[in-house]
């Protein structure tokens, strides 16, 4: 499957692909994969994926530095098959060309592919950092809280909220 392609619901299988096609931009030390993109069109930010995929599976994070991520995962399928761990991916989404009611230019997903909860605006890469690191490993942010206060303050474009996304609940970060 490539690289964030698939616009559903990710899947065990979606996981163990990515991780083997290598279709993310980053491992997270507990096998959480950051994936990134940007779409730039006359120096302007024009789309983004930016997507949040934990780890279906408590992983040993020592373990995950020594080993093949997918060995880890599929020893954790065989030995551990029904003791996943059932974290939802989320990703934020900037595609103002697929704006209309019900899918707004800038979008957090969560849950199931149809879940769009309204954002602020086009999402910058420190806020994106920001936001993962804060809700899902906030131990780890709290410990280097200047470097993401810095991050957590750019803007990546303007708002495009439209009046009915502004009264209903939305996300904001402006």
């Amino acid at each position: 499957m490539p690289f964030l392609v698939s616009r559903g619901d990710p899947t065990l299988c979606d996981y163990q692909r990515w991780v083997k096609a290598g279709a993310y931009t980053a491992v997270l030390f507990d096998g959480a994969l950051l994936q990134i993109t940007y779409d730039i069109e006359s120096g302007a930010i024009a789309g983004h994926r930016l997507a949040y995929v934990p780890c279906p599976y408590r992983l040993d994070t020592e373990l995950v530095k020594q080993e093949p991520l997918l060995d880890i995962v599929d020893v954790h399928i065989a030995t551990e098959p029904t003791n996943m761990v059932l974290y939802s991916a989320i990703r934020f989404d900037f595609d103002p060309a697929s704006a209309a009611p019900g899918h707004p230019a800038a979008h957090m997903t969560i849950n199931a592919a149809h879940c769009r909860i309204a954002c602020a605006a086009p999402m910058h890469i420190g806020r994106f950092a920001d936001f993962v690191f804060r809700h899902f490993y906030p131990a780890l942010w709290k410990a280097h809280r200047p470097f993401f206060h810095n991050a957590a303050s750019r803007d990546a474009g303007p708002r495009t909220l439209t009046d009915d996304e502004r009264f209903s609940p939305h996300m904001s970060w402006a």
